[in-house]
C-alpha cells in the first residue's frame, strides 16, 4: 500500500498569507449557534441599496407548481367490475378496451395494487378502469405503470329512484297494451 506525500516544492509555492485573520479556534458559542462576544452586525449603507432591486412580495416556484412535462403511451386498457372482495385480493370481470374482439376475462387482483383512496370503493359491483403503459418523464427515464382507478359517481337519490320506478310502470302498461 502506498501513501501519498506532499513534495517540498508544493509547500514552498504557498507563500501568500490571506488578507483576513483565521482564528486559532472557534468560539464554543459559535458552535452552539450564538455569536462571539466581539461580534457587531454590519450596517448597510444607503449607497449600496440604491442599485439593488426589491424582491417581490410573493414569488411562485413555477417548476414546482407546473405538472411534470412527460409523455404516457398506453399499452393496454380494461374496464372492470368487482365481483367479490377478500381481505387481500378482489375478483373482477374485465373487458378489453384496447382490443374489443377479445372475450371478457375473470381476474384476481391484489389489494396492494389499489391506492389508499380507492380502497373503500372496492365493493361488489364497483366499476374501475385498469391501464398499463409507459411513462416518460424528462430526466427520469422510462417506467412501466399499472394504474387502477375506480369510477366515482354519485349514487341515485330516493327521488330519482322513485321517478325511474314510475316511468318503468308506465312503460310496462304501454307495452302490455301494444302486445294485445
Amino acid at each position: 500500500m502506498s501513501t501519498f506525500q506532499y513534495s517540498t516544492s508544493f509547500k514552498d509555492t504557498i507563500t501568500e498569507t490571506p488578507e483576513y485573520s483565521i482564528p486559532e479556534k472557534l468560539y464554543s458559542e459559535e458552535i452552539q449557534g450564538s455569536t462571539p462576544p466581539d461580534y457587531k452586525p454590519l450596517e448597510p449603507s444607503t449607497s449600496d441599496q440604491k442599485d439593488v432591486p426589491k424582491a417581490p412580495k410573493y414569488a411562485l416556484a413555477s417548476s414546482i407548481l407546473e405538472p411534470l412535462r412527460g409523455k404516457y403511451r398506453l399499452l393496454q386498457l380494461w374496464d372492470g367490475r368487482v365481483r367479490n372482495v377478500k381481505s387481500n385480493e378482489f375478483e373482477a370481470i374485465i373487458s378489453d378496451k384496447t382490443n374489443p374482439n377479445l372475450p371478457d376475462e375473470i381476474v384476481t387482483i391484489d389489494i396492494e395494487e389499489l391506492s389508499p383512496d380507492d380502497l373503500p370503493l372496492a365493493k361488489p359491483g364497483s366499476v374501475f378502469y385498469w391501464s398499463i403503459g409507459y411513462v416518460d418523464l424528462p430526466g427520469r427515464g422510462r417506467s412501466r405503470e399499472s394504474k387502477i382507478r375506480f369510477r366515482r359517481l354519485q349514487g341515485w337519490t330516493e327521488k330519482e329512484l322513485e321517478r325511474a320506478k314510475e316511468t318503468a310502470a308506465r312503460l310496462e302498461i304501454l307495452f302490455d297494451n301494444v302486445s294485445e
